[in-house]
């Protein structure tokens, strides 16, 4: 099951939101460059290529590149 989170990146006024498992979200929010992280909204339906796309993009959020993970978001 994918939900929705809304984010905020250290040292910014903007938050993000981008559809992420479970298990992604765990990682997520555990990033250093993440400072605040909440659930908004689930979904229900099947985000098979979604996930592996973010799955690269926490990958590289890990080595403190953010290009794809904002490439990922919409700005709210």
């Amino acid at each position: 099951m994918a939900f929705k989170i809304k984010y905020k990146f250290t040292d910014e006024k903007k938050y993000y939101t981008c559809t992420v498992t479970f298990e992604q979200y765990k990682n997520f929010k555990e990033l250093p460059i993440i400072q605040e992280c909440e659930v908004i909204k689930k979904n229900q339906k099947n985000l098979d290529e979604y996930k592996k796309e973010m799955e690269r993009a926490l990958d590289l959020a890990v080595k403190n590149d953010t290009s794809h993970i904002r490439r990922l978001s919409e700005n709210i």
